[in-house]
């Protein structure tokens, strides 16, 4: 096992983990120093050819490397979820461009496990372990970041870099006092809504995606819920519900910070996480006093970044709840035994989410772990040569993903997109696919008894290759087919066109008919 996961003395480590391209890595946030955006960054002659370059980090001059080159992955263009991992090694900085960062997060090292000999497009010398999640759905290649940071390529780089500033006779803007780093803060920065805020890294424990939340009563209505983490139960505080604003669907990109409040801990769920990022406490000022209620403030500063053009509101959590709230939310706690705990535990892995949907008359279902988002359908450019059940691309705020339109796959008559259409977005194996719906009907949660395996026929007429159970609800009066979204997907693993077979046409006396193509 790498020294990197043998050496800690302790039983878990703390993770950040972020994609390059479909692959999903992990480096101990130890070594992390911070997150933030992709800036201008300048070409470095001579430096080796995953060396992106140098960039400017508050007046100190940072290396940057591409996290894909190094890893010998193709190279990709930078977008809005591009991020720079401050990466400190021996008390050296290097910037790494990774695509996104997902979250940060605690695993056992017992998770960890050697890497395999081979990984597909990918430089196994820099991996030193590999986590497996959710019964080995998820895995996280752990990165050797001594390898990555190779000290004598830094050791040249440096000198490029010491030659350039001398030069330039800017060598004073590059070394950063220590009295300054003591007048920094480091934030984790989020949005709610179109707002920026952010925390304290200190308070933040973790970021991790939003699991099943449990409703519990008598508490108020931003409270969404509760959690169990390693078998202790967190409440949740849904900002938006608490700053007064409209709900919004869960997202992609929907976190949960994991946050110290004072006398408890809590998760708080966030629109999106954006950076991790290092502000000067000059740049922090007091908030006016309309952020101020009878509980004392809430708001503690407001950082005014970019020449006052990016505010960040800096949120006090132990400020968020009153003494009452946090008594009841303690004595729901206190009161929730463990035996309570793994009965919600066990309730949770005994029922199935999903969301259900139209097609025709039959109503359809997809587990909701592979639904990341519901749409409105919205322009689809058609592509050449592609499967016939491939309506064609669209462009999801930059990225480009195929829509498959399930009529299409099943044989079914064709019909006019309407204002119901809506599009799925479902991450399969960390590949993005739109699939074309009828209607989406609701997000719905049954015990996992009431679902059966399918019929060797189905009425419908459509392959039963494609559906991997039946769920019988209402004492069998309605009846959902649970797709398989692997085989229904399986055209992203085959490169030959498919022919179109017979579709049902609709008749004028109602009924449907097969037509060849």
């Amino acid at each position: 096992m790498a020294s990197q996961v043998n050496a800690s003395s302790f039983t878990e480590i703390q993770l950040v983990t972020f994609h390059l391209g479909h692959e999903e890595f992990g480096a101990n946030i130890m070594n992390v120093k911070e997150i933030v955006r992709v800036t201008d960054i300048t070409k470095v002659p001579n430096a080796p050819s995953y060396i992106e370059g140098v960039c400017n980090l508050r007046g100190s001059v940072l290396p940057i490397i591409d996290g894909r080159s190094r890893l010998s992955m193709e190279k990709k263009e930078k977008d809005e979820n591009s991020r720079v991992l401050v990466i400190d090694i021996n008390g050296k900085a290097t910037g790494m461009i990774v695509d996104k960062v997902s979250e940060v997060m605690r695993v056992n090292t017992s998770e960890v496990e050697p890497p395999p000999a081979v990984i597909k497009n990918i430089d196994t010398d820099y991996i030193s372990g590999v986590v497996k999640l959710n019964s080995g759905k998820r895995l996280i290649m752990f990165l050797e970041l001594l390898k990555i940071l190779n000290m004598d390529d830094m050791e040249g780089l440096n000198e490029i870099i010491d030659n350039m500033s001398n030069n330039s006779g800017t060598a004073e803007s590059i070394a950063t006092s220590t009295k300054e780093m003591l007048e920094e803060e480091q934030l984790v920065s989020f949005m709610i809504g179109k707002e920026e805020y952010a925390l304290n890294i200190m308070q933040v424990k973790e970021i991790i995606r939003v699991p099943e939340i449990v409703k519990v009563p008598n508490c108020e209505h931003y409270i969404e819920g509760v959690v169990s983490i390693r078998n202790h139960l967190l409440p949740i505080l849904n900002l938006r519900r608490y700053f007064g604003m409209e709900d919004d669907d869960l997202t992609d990109h929907t976190r949960i910070l994991i946050v110290d409040m004072g006398n408890m801990t809590s998760g708080i769920l966030v629109d999106k996480v954006t950076e991790v990022i290092r502000v000067p406490t000059s740049v922090i000022q007091p908030p006016p006093p309309v952020f101020y209620n009878a509980d004392g403030e809430q708001i503690k500063g407001i950082a005014k970044l970019n020449n006052g053009k990016r505010l960040l509101l800096l949120l006090e959590p132990t400020k968020l709840l009153s003494m009452d709230e946090l008594s009841n939310i303690k004595s729901y706690q206190e009161s929730s035994s463990e035996e309570e705990t793994k009965s919600i535990e066990r309730q949770l892995m005994d029922e199935e989410q999903l969301v259900t949907f139209k097609l025709d008359n039959e109503e359809f279902a997809i587990k909701i772990t592979d639904v990341q988002e519901i749409n409105r359908m919205t322009e689809i450019t058609k592509i050449p040569r592609a499967p016939y059940f491939i309506e064609g691309i669209v462009n999801l705020r930059g990225n480009i993903i195929p829509a498959l339109d399930l009529r299409k796959l099943f044989g079914l008559s064709d019909q006019e997109k309407t204002d119901s259409t809506r599009v799925i977005i479902v991450d399969v194996e960390s590949k993005k696919t739109g699939i074309v719906v009828d209607a989406v009907s609701e997000v719905l949660r049954f015990e996992k008894s009431y679902i059966e395996a399918p019929p060797k026929i189905l009425s419908s007429g459509i392959d039963t290759e494609y559906i991997e159970g039946v769920g019988k609800l209402d004492s069998g009066k309605r009846m959902i087919l649970i797709l398989s979204l692997r085989k229904v997907l399986k055209f992203n693993e085959k490169p030959s066109i498919e022919v179109e077979p017979e579709k049902k046409v609709e008749t004028a006396k109602g009924k449907a008919k097969k037509q060849p193509v």
